[in-house]
């Protein structure tokens, strides 16, 4: 099973998700499924002071939330 967020998420219900699957980190995923980045407890705690109804890509900015490595072409 995977579990994840979107964008639009709120900060509300990533710590739901977080409590109910006992993770501390979850990915957020864009169109088409990619991975846009990482969301972390820490996070989600930092932003429940200010409002629980913040969408995690508010979050993510603010708090420079980890971000996927772009894929990148190796040559041989």
């Amino acid at each position: 099973m995977e579990v994840a967020l979107v964008p639009t998420d709120t900060v509300l219900r990533a710590l739901g998700v977080m409590e109910r699957y006992r993770v501390r980190l979850l990915p957020v995923l864009g169109e088409a499924g990619r991975m846009v980045g990482l969301l972390s407890r820490e996070h989600v705690m930092s932003a429940w002071e200010v409002d629980p109804l913040l969408p995690v890509s508010l979050v993510m900015a603010a708090c420079g939330a980890p971000r996927p490595p772009e894929p990148r072409l190796v040559s041989w």
